[in-house]
């Protein structure tokens, strides 16, 4: 008897808010998807890019890059880290003036969180 199990492949048909840390979006529709061990691009309608980018779980920290609020481990000195911070992180840039928003944000989670 041949059993055909159902593997995910996380390249092709990633879970959003699961997989992805942050994304950026470019030119003609190009957004780039980065999780923890791989990054991809792919292009999306405009309708799909701001179906993703008006969600609660990613937060606008520049004028191109959405980080998932949910994978921050911290933010400092201008940067976001997911992760262990080091030198095998991953990590993008915070403008100063959206950074303490985030840092709200995320603490916020971290209480809920604990509630739970």
């Amino acid at each position: 008897m041949t059993v055909a199990l159902e593997t995910r492949n996380s390249y092709e048909n990633f879970v959003l808010e699961k997989d992805i840390m942050y994304f950026r979006v470019g030119e003609h529709g190009l957004v780039s998807f980065h999780g923890k061990n791989f990054h991809i691009k792919k292009r999306m309608s405009t309708e799909q890019i701001v179906e993703i980018t008006t969600g609660s779980v990613f937060f606008k920290v520049n004028t191109d890059c959405y980080v998932n609020t949910h994978k921050i481990v911290q933010i400092q000195d201008g940067k976001v880290f997911f992760e262990v911070k080091g030198a095998d992180s991953k990590f993008t840039s915070v403008t100063k003036l959206r950074q303490y928003r985030l840092k709200e944000i995320v603490q916020q989670h971290k209480t809920e969180a604990a509630k739970k």
